[in-house]
């Protein structure tokens, strides 16, 4: 579990076996692509604003650098998004592959609590500490698809999170990448004139990780009622750290 966020899965820490930890490890790679991914996003911003710096002040070198270091990120960021995609292919097919094999294990076993949790008090809970966005904003999507399809369906919606965020993010690259041949107040003007496109892709990413948010917190719940109904002893396994 992560102090800068839930875990993505709600893992619950009444118990350890292999699938756990593998989901775990699914976890912590869907986070650190993400995180990364973001961080060359917002770092290729800073490089964009040091080629309309460049092409103002009619430096031709330091333009052409600076361009070609944020369109080196911005494929970066492309890299982590195609990465993040296929954990979350792979956390659907395991999950549904761990349901064949044993219907008994707790990541499988809290499905049908899914349908049992009061979403609109569980949203309520949050907006009272602050924890989730105004409106509802992406919050009845996330409960109704939980709802209806359990945590599988809840992936569902961080995979379409994915595909258009990085749909966004390949139409913005589209975007700088035409601006190489201009001339350089030319390409000042176009660069500046991309902010559209650049808060498509961070509102996408807030898209995702709020989504995420939502989704850890929920599939928490889930996991805490299977235990509680249960009785699972809640204390850690010791033979966890004992590894």
């Amino acid at each position: 579990m992560g102090l800068y966020r839930p875990c993505s899965f709600g893992l619950s820490i009444a118990y350890s076996n292999d699938f756990r930890e593998q989901m775990e490890r699914r976890s912590r790679d869907l986070e650190r692509h993400d995180r990364e991914g973001n961080f060359d996003f917002e770092l290729s911003l800073l490089d964009l604003h040091d080629v309309v710096d460049a092409a103002l002040a009619a430096d031709t070198e330091n333009a052409s650098s600076a361009l070609q270091r944020g369109l080196d990120r911005l494929a970066s960021c492309n890299d982590h998004l195609t990465a993040l995609g296929e954990v979350l292919v792979r956390c659907r097919a395991e999950l549904y592959e761990r349901e064949g094999i044993d219907p008994a294990d707790p990541l499988i076993g809290r499905e049908p609590f899914f349908a049992r949790i009061d979403y609109d008090a569980l949203y309520r809970e949050l907006a009272a500490h602050g924890a989730a966005l105004p409106q509802r904003v992406f919050w009845d999507d996330v409960a109704n698809r939980l709802r209806d399809g359990g945590a599988r369906a809840g992936l569902r919606i961080l995979d379409r999170s994915v595909r258009e965020l990085q749909s966004d993010l390949r139409t913005f690259i589209g975007e700088v990448e035409s601006v190489r041949r201009l001339p350089l107040l030319e390409m000042a003007r176009a660069l500046h004139g991309a902010s559209r496109s650049a808060a498509s892709v961070i509102m996408g990413f807030t898209r995702f990780v709020t989504t995420l948010t939502y989704l850890s917190t929920c599939c928490e719940r889930a996991s805490e009622m299977y235990d509680h109904e249960r009785g699972a002893d809640h204390r850690l396994v010791a033979a966890v750290y004992a590894r």
